[in-house]
Order: structure tokens, then C-alpha cells, then sequence
């Protein structure tokens, strides 16, 4: 092959390859929100609503706050932006990969954040001092039943392969 081939082509992979994260989790994510009762109109810190139980597409680089309103009750919660340990793989992997430049658009996007908590969960039984602690106890209590699946399918799917090597 041509060495005056070689420069772009490694140029266009290098590029290609660049900002992974950013092209598998995308720079916004889907938070959805649920009340307890649902029906709560729920109001961002960034202008958007919906009514529970609804989601919405928001910037991964964007924290805010969620206000909920069913009737004359009102709860807020604040959602924060944490580094996912999907986009932190993602970005590992992309500095093999893609070097410096798909760090930096990954960064820039925000491709290896997360909102916390994601679902965004209120119940207006619980009183609005105690609402951010129970919104982000139910998002463990489901982050946690995610990682026991994703588990039990791990271990089956090695056990399926343990058993068809000789």
C-alpha cells in the first residue's frame, strides 16, 4: 500500500473511532419520572414537564432539580450527574481505540454521565424531608435488581459454556 494512502486512512480511523461513548450512550438520556400516586405534574429546573408517570430526554452534562405537584402537594427532587461506570468503560476503551480525541468528545458531550437517580421516583406520603433520601433509595433498590439479573445471566450464560467444553 501506498505510504501516502496510509496517513489519511489511519487519520479516518483514528477519527472514526473517536468519541465511542458518545456514540453508544448518546449526550442526553431518557429520565423517567413516576409518583406515587401518579398523575403528579412534574416541572424541571430546565423548563420541561410531563405528567407521571412520563420521561424525558435530558443533556447528560445537565443536573437539575424535578418538582413534582399532585394537587396542592408539592415535593422536589434534585438529580445529580455522576461518571457511569458504562461510559467509563466506554472512554477506556476508546483511549485504546481513539486516542486523545474520542476522550475529549466523549468529555465534552458528556457521553460518560449519568443522572442520579434515574428512575426519578416521589411519594407523596413521604414528607418533602425525607423525599430526596427515598427517591434515591428506590433508585438503588432498582439499580440493584438490574445488576442481580444482569448476574443470574452472566452465571447461567458461563454455566451453558462450562458445560460444552469437554
Amino acid at each position: 500500500m501506498s505510504p501516502r494512502l496510509i496517513a489519511p486512512l489511519l487519520a479516518a480511523t483514528i477519527l472514526a473511532a473517536g468519541g465511542c461513548a458518545t456514540v453508544t450512550r448518546g449526550s442526553s438520556e431518557a429520565v423517567t419520572f413516576t409518583s406515587k400516586p401518579a398523575g403528579a405534574v412534574v416541572t424541571t429546573g430546565l423548563g420541561k414537564s410531563c405528567q407521571t408517570p412520563c420521561a424525558m430526554r435530558i443533556s447528560r452534562k445537565e443536573s437539575f432539580w424535578a418538582t413534582f405537584k399532585h394537587g396542592r402537594d408539592v415535593r422536589k427532587v434534585h438529580v445529580t450527574i455522576k461518571s457511569s461506570s458504562d461510559g467509563t468503560a466506554a472512554t477506556a476503551g476508546n483511549f485504546i481505540a481513539g486516542g486523545l480525541i474520542g476522550v475529549a468528545v466523549d468529555a465534552d458531550s458528556g457521553a460518560t454521565l449519568d443522572h442520579v437517580p434515574n428512575p426519578v421516583y416521589v411519594d407523596f406520603a413521604v414528607p418533602q424531608s425525607g423525599i430526596q433520601e427515598a427517591a434515591v433509595a428506590y433508585y438503588r433498590q432498582i439499580r440493584d435488581a438490574e445488576e442481580a439479573k444482569w448476574a443470574e445471566a452472566r452465571a447461567a450464560e458461563q454455566a451453558a459454556a462450562d458445560k460444552q467444553k469437554p
